[in-house]
């Protein structure tokens, strides 16, 4: 058994690490990204050698430090598992997540997309694809808000009363489309593939008979404003889902329960961003889409959401982001 001495000699710089550690916690810059990984294997080390220092009876003065710095430690760990920083969380964790998420990503942007342009472009050789797609009854809506002689904002008005109604109801809509895109992977992916393959049919096919037979500046006067946020969006839910599904696909040596808890905890963080993207979409269609502004500010004020938008959703590191 080695003595007090060398025993202090041993652990004494992990021991003044973590007093610094704490210290730093205190303060408003906080310790890195590193530091702060460790922080629980260290928590760990020293409550071992509080218990060997108890044990060996190695002084009062001694096991009163150890335990005073087991205190605070516990203490900072606590306090960082229950505290919400919308700030950090919208600037470093969810950035974070989704780097560590882009393949799922980039098979929602294929799923979607490659669907939504086949469809879409079938009406340059006729619309019978997208009559049996739509339906009467959704041509019918069409025409009356996009159509030659449509007008998506008195319809949008005499639907719905008032642009507050609007945003309620654009709110549920897309918030149904995301959820079904998110809690369909919880059959393994199949239902987060379906949804998502199926928005870009019907979305398709709406751009698609518009185009051949509605007036298109009046869709893209319409959209361009939200789309980014409501497309980005359901792309967002998409790879919730996918990442739910992943954990019960491939569990690794956890059992499919542990894995899809494990998983979900990943999906949560990617959600709460895809229900806020959701939430400014529904907030802009009601409020800002539904104005009679010029059509050039409209394609203007769009392509600067999707600019802010792309540069946002791909600013983030891996390392901002401490996988479950």
């Amino acid at each position: 058994m080695i003595s007090q001495k060398q025993f202090q000699k041993l652990n004494q710089n992990r021991w003044d690490d973590a007093r610094q550690t704490v210290a730093q916690l205190g303060t408003k810059e906080g310790v890195s990204p590193k530091v702060a990984r460790e922080l629980p294997s260290n928590f760990r080390k020293i409550c071992q050698e509080m218990g060997i220092a108890r044990q060996r009876l190695y002084g009062t003065k001694l096991t009163a430090e150890l335990n005073q710095l087991v205190m605070d430690l516990f203490h900072h760990l606590h306090r960082s598992k229950n505290r919400i920083n919308p700030v950090r969380f919208y600037l470093r964790t969810f950035p974070g997540a989704l780097q560590h998420n882009l393949h799922f990503f980039w098979i929602s942007v294929v799923l979607f997309w490659g669907p939504f342009l086949l469809i879409a472009c079938s009406g340059n050789w006729g619309l019978e694809w997208i009559q049996s797609i739509l339906g009467p009854g959704q041509m019918h809506g069409i025409d009356q808000s996009y159509g030659v002689d449509g007008d998506a904002l008195k319809h949008g008005r005499e639907t719905y009363g008032s642009d507050f109604a609007m945003f309620c109801f654009y709110i549920a809509n897309n918030v149904g489309i995301d959820f079904r895109c998110f809690a369909g992977g919880i059959f393994y992916g199949i239902g987060t593939l379906f949804f998502t393959v199926y928005n870009g049919i019907a979305i398709g096919a709406t751009f698609g008979y518009v185009h051949a037979a509605g007036s298109p500046e009046k869709l893209y006067g319409f959209v361009a404003g939200h789309s980014a946020f409501e497309l980005v969006g359901l792309h967002l839910s998409s790879v919730a889902g996918f990442r739910l599904g992943w954990g019960l696909i491939s569990p690794g040596n956890q059992s499919r329960l542990s894995s899809l808890i494990r998983n979900a905890k990943e999906s949560l963080v990617i959600l709460i961003a895809a229900g806020t993207l959701t939430f400014l979409a529904a907030f802009i269609e009601g409020f800002w889409s539904a104005q009679p502004h010029p059509l050039s500010v409209k394609i203007t004020v769009g392509a600067v959401f999707w600019v802010i938008t792309l540069i946002y959703i791909f600013s983030g590191r891996k390392e901002w982001y401490e996988r479950p």
